[in-house]
């Protein structure tokens, strides 16, 4: 989900304390500087990216490692079948947990698409 925002008005490191006080059972990562990663499980997650005036929230693997792993099985099983599976097992779940994320952001700072 993308929310324009006006530049400059998230601040990253307050943003990041309120995620982990609201959601205290996922782990939350800095990966790069403005870029936080949620994790529900190892394998469901979310990505916040937090830009000058535009904010991204997007399901995604949660580590380099399950990422790695998928594109392995994308490049020996072929495309079709890690696709099925993704879309069966994985996606649903990460679509959750993304608005879940990003409706709170939404409500927090007042956001719109």
């Amino acid at each position: 989900m993308k929310f324009k925002i006006e530049p400059n008005s998230i601040e990253f490191e307050g943003m990041k304390s309120k995620l982990e006080a609201k959601f205290p059972d996922y782990k939350f990562k800095v990966r790069q500087k403005n870029f936080l990663v949620a994790a529900k499980t190892g394998t469901i997650g979310t990505n916040i990216l937090l830009r000058k005036n535009r904010l991204i929230v997007v399901g995604n693997f949660p580590s380099m490692g399950a990422t790695f792993i998928f594109m392995l099985c994308v490049v020996l099983l072929g495309f079709l079948i890690p696709i099925i599976i993704y879309l069966v097992a994985f996606q649903s779940k990460m679509k959750k947990l993304e608005k879940e994320i990003s409706g709170y952001l939404a409500e927090e700072y007042n956001l719109e698409k």
